[in-house]
């Protein structure tokens, strides 16, 4: 079955596929099926369809492929490359012989007779990708994350199918969430956030400009506010400083003119008192 962990890509297939239960399904995957590269005599790759009943790609029986979340297909990638330890052996054994080293046309002479002699025999490297259908989705998800698997996925799928896999993102997953009509024709006129990456200093240090923007911003808020009035000042003199008065308010007689400051003053308490 799967592998119990890692991490996979999702797609949305964009366009109609065969049933998969049909025989169309099954021979468009044998047209792209992996050929077997044991044999060549040159650096080779291969790269094809497989099942995980047979990993050879000679056959592609359904019961190998249905499950019940979806169809169960597989890639299988080999590549023959002459072994890097096995030329500087021979280059190490080669300049001790000449006693120098070679030159560039001398290496890649014996670059040249080494695979001639040594890729017949050398097995290729094998790796295998799982990919899981789900046809009443149209969605797809690719056991594989690096750059190489994704696009030699996308370029097999649409040798084999001739149609388009589309890679899910925010606005992908929301066109197939059933949205109706006006959210939709919403998405199409909000603009993506652009987050920074994972190690962007660049952009670290402008957010970071951002925020302390923001906390000057506020810090000018909190100091235009209204004071509390300074001590010994009166009710009258703390409402001038916070409005300026009206020509209405400025012809009438200030009834407070003629009151004088009262001051009282308490005795200290006493022990008797306390």
């Amino acid at each position: 079955m799967f592998r119990r962990s890692g991490s996979t890509v999702a797609y949305y297939v964009d366009g109609k596929l065969p049933n998969p239960h049909d025989d169309a399904f099954g021979a468009k995957l044998a047209d792209q099926r992996f050929r077997s590269i044991e044999t060549a005599a040159s650096e080779e790759t291969s790269i094809g369809w497989v099942t995980s009943g047979d990993p050879t790609g000679d056959t592609f029986e359904l019961e190998d492929m249905d499950i019940d979340a979806g169809i169960w297909l597989r890639i299988r990638f080999d590549k023959k490359a002459l072994p890097t330890v096995w030329l500087k052996i021979h280059r190490a054994v080669a300049e001790r012989s000449a006693g120098r080293p070679l030159s560039a046309r001398e290496r890649k002479e014996l670059k040249e007779d080494l695979s001639e002699k040594l890729l017949p025999r050398t097995l290729p490297t094998v790796q295998f990708v799982d990919v899981l259908y789900l046809p009443k989705q149209q969605r797809i998800l690719l056991f594989g994350t690096s750059k190489r698997i994704r696009e030699e996925f996308e370029k097999l799928f649409f040798k084999t199918f001739a149609v388009s896999v589309v890679a899910a993102t925010p606005y992908t997953l929301a066109q197939h969430s059933g949205l109706g009509r006006e959210a939709l024709a919403y998405l199409d006129q909000v603009s993506p956030v652009p987050w920074p990456r994972e190690g962007g200093v660049a952009d670290r240090q402008m957010l970071a400009d951002e925020d302390d923007g923001l906390e000057g911003d506020h810090e000018e808020e909190f100091d235009a506010e209204p004071s509390e009035p300074a001590p010994g000042a009166t009710v009258t003199d703390a409402r001038a400083s916070e409005t300026a008065a009206t020509p209405e308010e400025a012809s009438r007689p200030d009834e407070d003119a003629d009151l004088e400051a009262i001051e009282i003053d308490l005795p200290e308490p006493t022990e008797h008192d306390a």
